[in-house]
């Protein structure tokens, strides 16, 4: 839908800029951002057009672009994923090199002498017609340029081409500098989720070494519980924390002597019960902890052996008693399990596995977990093609 509209007072424009600044810095997500980011300049300059590029390793990486004028499917050749030197002869990376704002009232009239070209290729490939643009530099608080904003062909109140005036490139520049901060926190947010991550991972491995199942497991399966969590009806922040916490859901094997644990054959009655401790001495290694996913992790130890019927253990807990992490984590875990060959087991196939779950639907499953399997069967064998197990050499 096309921006046009009548432009706000300065004293308006200053209130919307300090609403934007607030909205920019709770938004988690960097994508959603990023897109964010560019729409609001383009709201700012009533501009139909727009792009925005990252600086990452002395690179520009083309990262988003709106566009009023053409529908989504008439824009195929546009270069996501592409790369630019960090090098002042294109428009970006001239902005990006000198930190400093780029206005061109005309893109096809720029001088024969000037150290930068406009690249054509995207208005010869669309059809689209680009004619002035703007481009400002996202400054973090360190003076680095973290981004490049270019806004293109602004439009007046009646929605005729105009121009960027020098109220308008003093606005996007202060709504630049702040979304470089949004940027570098969400940037610096990102970070502190993967290293998270992969500590809560690389624990669970450590649980799970001496019983031989690889990290790939962990990957498959908790990414199995994030995507069952979202088809039971889970938050995509609700999901996201299953994720963390589902890799933790045998810490307590730690616990486990290895000649129960590493037992290459049938456990007798006497060591089938020390086995079962692993999940009571799971949840006592995460309990006491204020932090919401260790929360989660404590509850997903505890319970995901119990069975909808009552018959798991530790507690003997039966339907909705058992809570829903639980109950997914469990179908996951299995679920993974029968996919892939243990020391005791050869791996089944999917078919075979799937009827093992229908069989036990109802008696070890929530039926409504089970249902949540097939409808997300698609995207969990996307998962299980990307984190297979390496083939032996």
């Amino acid at each position: 839908m096309p921006l046009t509209g009548s432009f706000p007072d300065q004293t308006d424009q200053l209130q919307h800029l300090v609403k934007i600044g607030i909205a920019l810095s709770s938004e988690r997500d960097l994508e959603s951002l990023l897109e964010r980011i560019l729409l609001e300049a383009r709201i700012m300059t009533n501009s139909e057009a727009g792009t925005l590029y990252t600086v990452e390793s002395n690179e520009l990486h083309f990262r988003v672009l709106q566009n009023d004028v053409l529908d989504k499917e008439d824009a195929p050749s546009a270069p996501f994923g592409r790369t630019l030197p960090l090098e002042p002869n294109s428009l970006a990376g001239y902005t990006a090199v000198n930190g400093q704002p780029l206005h061109l009232p005309d893109v096809y009239a720029i001088p024969a002498d000037a150290q930068f070209r406009f690249d054509d290729s995207f208005d010869r490939a669309s059809g689209y017609k680009t004619h002035s643009t703007l481009l400002v530099p996202m400054t973090d608080r360190g003076g680095h340029v973290v981004g490049v904003l270019q806004l293109i062909n602004p439009l007046d109140e009646t929605g005729q081409p105009s121009g960027y005036t020098s109220p308008m490139r003093d606005l996007v520049m202060a709504l630049a500098s702040q979304a470089a901060v949004a940027l570098t926190n969400a940037h610096l947010t990102s970070q502190l989720e993967e290293a998270h991550l992969e500590t809560i991972f690389r624990l669970g491995v450590a649980a799970e070494y001496r019983d031989k199942e690889t990290g790939y497991h962990l990957q498959r399966m908790s990414r199995y519980s994030q995507e069952l969590a979202l088809e039971m009806g889970m938050s995509v922040d609700e999901a996201r924390d299953v994720l963390l916490a589902s890799p933790l859901h045998d810490v307590g094997k730690i616990g486990i002597p290895d000649a129960i644990l590493c037992k290459p054959a049938k456990l007798t009655a006497e060591e089938w019960v020390i086995m079962k401790q692993h999940t009571t001495m799971g949840a006592e290694i995460l309990s006491g902890s204020d932090v919401e996913i260790l929360k989660m992790a404590q509850v997903v130890a505890l319970t995901h052996h119990e069975k909808w019927d009552g018959s798991g253990y530790p507690n003997g807990l039966s339907g909705k008693e058992i809570p829903l992490i639980g109950r997914v984590v469990a179908m996951a875990d299995v679920f993974d399990a029968l996919l892939s060959k243990r020391v005791y087991k050869d791996e089944f196939s999917l078919e075979d596995a799937l009827k093992i779950i229908e069989e036990g639907t109802g008696s070890h499953f929530d039926p409504d977990v089970a249902a949540a399997l097939h409808r997300a069967m698609p995207r969990l064998l996307e998962i299980r093609a990307k984190w297979a197990d390496p083939k032996p050499e």
